[in-house]
């Protein structure tokens, strides 16, 4: 059972380093992800009080992706090994997990990371992305203007725009 709980600055500085998973300069919030018995306990640190850790599961439930502010990372539920820990330009705003790809979305780009957390795809919007949902074979982002681009996890291709009706 994957956990967060938190914990003072004191507490994450007693985590060796290769436990801190995502770990910011000045960081006014920090918390202990929980990942049982058998792999640990993984630190995070962030600026904001507003703004919480995303966690997701992976589809095929053998990685954990954790964003929050503009850090993302993954670790492998089998290991424990840090699989991804990049970070983005703007804020992480959803992570979707799906059988063969994992999608995340930040406020001006969309990346796609194969299951192993090598990067599939990667692009910027032409307009701040707020949703992220699944239509048929392809992962639609709703956008803050209104429009709803539509991308192919498979392939990383754009189709154009949709105009949102209503």
């Amino acid at each position: 059972m994957i956990s967060i709980q938190p914990i003072s600055e004191s507490q994450f500085q007693q985590l060796e380093g290769v436990r801190k998973i995502v770990d910011r300069d000045s960081s006014g919030q920090f918390a202990l992800l929980d990942l049982g018995e058998n792999l640990g306990s993984y630190g995070l640190s962030w600026k904001s009080d507003k703004l919480e850790p995303i966690v997701v599961a992976s589809a095929t439930q053998n990685t954990v992706w954790i964003g929050v502010e503009q850090q993302l990372a993954a670790i492998s539920l089998h290991t424990g090994q840090i699989l991804v820990r990049l970070p983005f330009c703007t804020y992480i705003v959803q992570i979707l997990s799906l059988p063969e790809v994992t999608a995340v979305l930040a406020e001006e780009e969309v990346v796609l990371f194969n299951p192993g957390g090598s990067i599939r795809f990667s692009d910027n919007l032409p307009d701040q992305g707020v949703e992220m949902s699944v239509v048929g074979d392809n992962i639609a982002i709703a956008l803050l203007e209104g429009d709803t681009l539509q991308i192919n996890h498979q392939t990383g291709y754009f189709k154009s725009p949709v105009p949102v009706l209503g």
